[in-house]
């Protein structure tokens, strides 16, 4: 069971993973230039050449989609690095959901008191980030 936050389907059926998590990135890379954010690739959805080399250079499975970081010496707050789990839609309709390997690793690094959250809505990550003191500028965009 996820000790962290995990937001509920939010119907968008016409939204796949892939939508949300490149909504996120593009918004972030192209009106928060004070926050960086990038993607954690991930072989398993690769051939087997590429699964072999990933474990080899230390992959660990269930790292979560995304981990955003900003400057520490320009924030308040105590947080400057996330990390998100964006989930979305299949062709089928059908609403994704955590894996056993994501809800452990989000669980072990809730109990370290890193912040880790699953999303649906992308604007939702957005607010989550400007609650952790993220420098958000501007109105979030929906």
């Amino acid at each position: 069971m996820p000790l962290f936050p995990v937001q509920a389907p939010d119907g968008r059926k016409d939204l796949t993973e892939l939508d949300r998590q490149s909504w996120v990135v593009n918004y972030i890379r192209k009106s928060q230039p004070n926050i960086i954010v990038y993607a954690t690739p991930n072989a398993a959805k690769r051939g087997f050449s590429a699964q072999r080399q990933a474990k080899k250079e230390g992959l660990l499975a269930g790292v979560f989609d995304l981990t955003f970081a900003w400057d520490i010496k320009h924030s308040d707050a105590d947080v400057t690095v996330c990390w998100a789990e964006m989930k979305g839609y299949d062709a089928s309709g059908r609403a994704g959901s955590l894996t056993p390997a994501q809800i452990d690793w989000g669980n072990a690094m809730h109990q370290r008191g890193h912040k880790v959250a699953c999303f649906f809505s992308a604007k939702s990550v957005i607010e989550w980030l400007a609650e952790l003191g993220a420098p958000i500028r501007g109105r979030i965009a929906a």
